[in-house]
């Protein structure tokens, strides 16, 4: 099971920045930092195995379809 609290390391970023040919400033690699561990944290909180039925895929009725 992955870590559930991983904050990503300034190499990791340093890492990723570069694998994607981008340079960053300092300040700028401060705010992709924060940006992943947002991002980390919410891909935590979504679920898992949802089915067609669920939400919000089931929010809406498609014309002519009764479920």
């Amino acid at each position: 099971m992955p870590d559930q609290n991983h904050q990503p390391s300034e190499e990791e970023i340093t890492l990723l920045l570069g694998r994607s040919g981008l340079t960053v400033s300092p300040e700028q690699l401060e705010r992709c930092r924060a940006m992943v561990a947002r991002l980390e944290a919410a891909a935590r909180r979504l679920r898992e195995n949802l089915k067609r039925n669920d939400e919000p895929a089931g929010v809406f009725l498609m014309r002519g379809h009764n479920p």
